[in-house]
């Protein structure tokens, strides 16, 4: 149609303008094409290893080895086998835990390398080795041994290498290493761990139950007992897979539907102006679809343009994405990466569709008038809405009621402005808030709460007198009635004790000789001072009833704490029974008789290692937020300049100059920019809280938001220096607006 070679020449008058709108369908489609893709693939990955090698349904330990294994394993329906492990160092800053393989349930898989075949041979994780600078066929020194490096290896019980179960950031350094139970028979503190995969895969929750019960009709005492939908070795990747499913969908459609808002108001604008034209192109015969399928040309070519750049520099994109996760955050063995055809489709068709339907409605609004009515022209004047009729503009002086009545008589192009400026302030905050709350939840024990450097784990409670510069403590590992995901440990201590740090939110110290619970655990539950909280423990089953006295304003887990004796008094201890020991320094104690120690150094270790990749994060949700708002701002500014033309040259005539000029057409956009980043906050935080509460269910770990005032001073800086350089860069249009216009307009 000859129309269509107008098309060129609008897009080439407006290319900065369209050049945007282009920016933004890129960036829906990128995001859906990559987020999407890396969460299948992901998934496929992680769905993969858990089913091919066999990942253990829970894992407990016993006070002493199961005789008749066979038996139990036929009367639970259940593959159990045992595995060992022994912690150890072979050189300073480099804690190695030796896991012995399994043959049935989680069955090693080799990454690189070969695997063991004989005495002396050890298999690492990547990461351990990258981290240490380690090669195959290097050796590693323990003890009196020496074991040769023959591969790399991951195991479906410990795809993120966290050293305790409980553990949210694997302490600095820290690997596994694959030895044969020949070589792990001669550390003499070796565990012995039992894995266990049901054969019926429907309902293993109750089938964990009767197994439970099992053990304890055959006089087995448990020690640990962990579920895989609780042990975040395991539950963290698919935390990952979860995020970047649940972003694959809100932020393409929040791009396409502010794409859909600016090119209806530009193609509305377009068609209005062009009222004159259209009217006599209908009185010389042409039909409304003919003028419908040529104004429809400018945004289905830019949907289909951005949507196709976005998924051609999205699909290269996915492989080093899933391959960095796999190896530098969790353990995964690769495969090829898939791209479904379905993701690709909707990738391109998403944009058309929404941008296609948007520019439907606007055109068929604009012309369905009759084409006497369309060549009267009356289309192109501006028409007062009720908005304004209400506001009573004349009781302002003449700027303020310029600026109102410029902004009020285009509303979608304010409402573009205003959801524009509150989704990058949304994507800037977010970015700067979650470096922050995981910074301050970190640190927040180490900081405010713990005052010890070592804390010890006994295999079997002790008692009486405990080492000089120790304090004892007895836990239990339990969970809200009801609540069985939502485990939490509840600690006894003594009423004197300097170890544990406890504040109310004024800063004044809790008394503890009553119970108190942390913070992150009373919001989670919802628990107010005075409440009674129904607790069950995971490893007994007994139910028990306790009051909240007090909650400490701390984010450093979830905890419960009583005095040690009442404690010990509840769970029917001696008054001197202790599991564990808070040391100030290390202590001397049998390797043989714990079951673990932590020590908070490595712990703060392992926060400065997610540094760089948080402050990568913010960084580029910061460059984004910025292009995004850049992008939306220039859209808005360059449209209220176009659409002023006429007035800015009249003005003109009258003798306003340029600076004068640019406040009275560009300043009257400040209010709306500074609500729509006042906006952003709340839609940050309920949005986060919301994808976090998801998380946190997962992997049973609050993450609240803390915001920080200067990094929101920060976002509203540089959302606000966007801004300012926009107007800035648009006022050069306003001084070429030529005095003639006004004349024309006035001939016309």
């Amino acid at each position: 149609m000859v129309l269509h070679r107008r098309i060129g020449r609008v897009l080439r008058e407006n290319k900065a303008r369209y050049l945007g709108i282009l920016f933004l369908i890129f960036l829906g489609s990128f995001a859906f094409v990559c987020a999407k893709g890396f969460g299948d693939n992901y998934g496929r990955l992680v769905e993969r290893f858990a089913e091919d090698n066999r990942q253990e349904d829970l894992s407990f330990s016993t006070d002493k080895a199961i005789d008749d294994l066979a038996s139990l394993e036929r009367a639970a329906g259940a593959t159990i086998e045992p595995y060992r492990y022994a912690d150890c160092t072979p050189a300073e800053g480099m804690p190695l835990r030796l896991i012995s393989p399994c043959e049935r349930i989680d069955i090693p898989a080799v990454k690189s390398g070969r695997n063991l075949e004989g005495r002396g041979e050890i298999l690492v994780d990547p990461f351990f080795a990258s981290q240490h600078g380690l090669a195959i066929g290097d050796a590693i020194p323990i003890g009196e041994q020496s074991f040769e490096i023959v591969g790399t290896v991951a195991l479906p019980h410990y795809v993120y290498p966290l050293k305790y179960v409980n553990d949210v950031l694997p302490p600095s350094g820290f690997g596994i290493g694959l030895v044969s139970n020949a070589d792990l028979a001669a550390f003499p503190d070796a565990q012995t761990v039992y894995a266990v995969r049901f054969v019926d895969r429907q309902d293993r929750n109750a089938q964990a139950t009767r197994l439970h019960a099992m053990l304890g009709e055959r006089a087995y005492a448990l020690s640990d007992w962990v579920p895989a939908q609780n042990n975040k070795r395991i539950q963290m990747p698919w935390a990952t897979i979860s995020g970047a499913k649940a972003m694959c969908v809100p932020l393409p459609i929040a791009m396409f539907l502010l794409s859909c808002l600016i090119i209806g108001v530009m193609i509305g604008r377009m068609v209005r102006g062009d009222g004159v034209v259209i009217g006599t192109l209908y009185a010389l015969g042409y039909r409304r679809k003919e003028v419908t399928r040529h104004y429809m040309a400018i945004p289905l070519l830019l949907s289909a343009l951005g949507g196709l750049l976005g998924v051609l520099l999205a699909l290269p994109c996915i492989a080093p994405i899933v391959s960095y996760m796999a190896q530098s955050y969790y353990n995964i063995p690769l495969r090829p990466v898939a791209i479904a055809p379905l993701d690709v489709a909707v990738g391109i068709l998403l944009p058309v569709v929404f941008l296609g339907a948007a520019s439907w409605l606007v055109i068929r609004k604009e012309l369905k008038k009759t084409a006497a009515n369309l060549m009267k022209g009356d289309e192109q004047k501006a028409k007062t809405n009720r908005i304004e009729r209400s506001l009573r503009l004349d009781r302002f002086p003449f700027h303020v009621k310029f600026q109102l009545r410029e902004q009020l008589r285009s509303l979608p192009r304010l409402a573009f402005l205003f959801l524009g400026v509150m989704g990058a302030s949304v994507l800037m905050l977010f970015g700067f808030t979650i470096n922050n709350s995981m910074q301050v939840v970190f640190e927040s024990g180490n900081n405010d709460m713990y005052n010890f450097a070592y804390e010890y784990s006994f295999k079997q409670t002790q008692h009486g007198s405990v080492p000089a510069g120790a304090e004892p403590f007895n836990a239990m590992r339990c969970y809200p009635e009801g609540r069985e995901e939502a485990e939490f440990y509840l600690t006894g201590i003594p009423p004197e004790s300097d170890a544990i740090r406890l504040q109310t939110a004024d800063g004044s110290a809790l008394p503890k000789d009553q119970v108190n619970i942390t913070y992150p655990l009373a919001h989670r539950m919802n628990l107010r001072v005075g409440d009674t909280l129904t607790l069950i423990d995971k490893l007994s089953g007994q139910a028990y009833d306790i009051r909240v006295d007090g909650i400490a304003q701390t984010y450093a887990g979830q905890f419960v704490y009583m005095p040690l004796e009442a404690f010990n008094a509840m769970i029917g201890e001696a008054p001197d029974a202790y599991s564990g020991l808070f040391g100030a320094q290390e202590l001397e104690i049998d390797e043989s008789q714990l079951a673990g120690v932590k020590n908070l150094a490595e712990l703060s270790s392992g926060l400065d290692e997610i540094a760089m990749p948080m402050t990568m994060v913010v960084v580029s949700m910061t460059i984004v937020a910025g292009l995004m708002g850049a992008i939306i701002l220039f859209l808005v500014t360059s449209l209220i300049v176009d659409e002023s033309r006429i007035t800015i040259s009249l003005l003109k005539v009258f003798g306003y100059r340029g600076k004068e000029l640019r406040s009275l057409v560009l300043n009257g956009t400040t209010p709306v920019v500074i609500l729509g980043f006042c906006a952003g906050l709340p839609v940050m935080l309920a949005c986060a809280n919301a994808i976090y509460t998801y998380l946190g269910n997962m992997i049973n770990l609050v993450l609240p938001m803390i915001v920080n005032p200067l990094h929101v001073a920060i976002s509203f800086a540089l959302i606000f220096g966007v801004y300012e350089l926009t107007k800035r860069f648009c006022g050069r249009k306003i001084v070429k607006v030529p005095m003639r216009d006004a004349l024309k307009a006035g001939s016309e």
